[in-house]
């Protein structure tokens, strides 16, 4: 696959992935194309959903709306549960780079994305 793609991440900021799933208020999203060259898109604001149960599954809904056109998304930490439900939204979430910047983890989900589509 040879295509721009969106990733969202779940980032307290400073440039790092390093926010849990389910305490994000937001993500930043951004393109990255096949020549490796990112372009942050903008942020989109939610209401974290992960409140002790009640209410948690609209909210995770309404959150995978809000990243409907992403085919990744980059956390510190994700269950299964809400990991298996945006693979079933199309988008898949990975905390393999947790804590490292942004930018190479970014990259790393993009090449990682490529050899598995060639």
């Amino acid at each position: 696959m040879r295509q721009t793609v969106r990733i969202a991440v779940a980032t307290k900021g400073h440039g790092q992935i390093d926010l849990h799933f389910g305490h994000a208020d937001a993500f930043e999203v951004y393109d990255i194309d096949p020549e490796g060259r990112i372009s942050h898109i903008g942020q989109r604001q939610v209401e974290h959903y992960c409140q002790g149960g009640f209410g948690d599954e609209d909210k995770r809904e309404v959150i995978i709306r809000a990243l409907a056109d992403c085919q990744g998304l980059l956390v510190a930490k994700i269950g299964d549960g809400p990991k298996n439900r945006l693979a079933a939204a199309g988008i898949e979430a990975s905390d393999d780079f947790a804590y490292g910047a942004t930018d190479e983890g970014l990259r790393g989900w993009f090449a990682a994305l490529q050899t598995r589509t060639v």
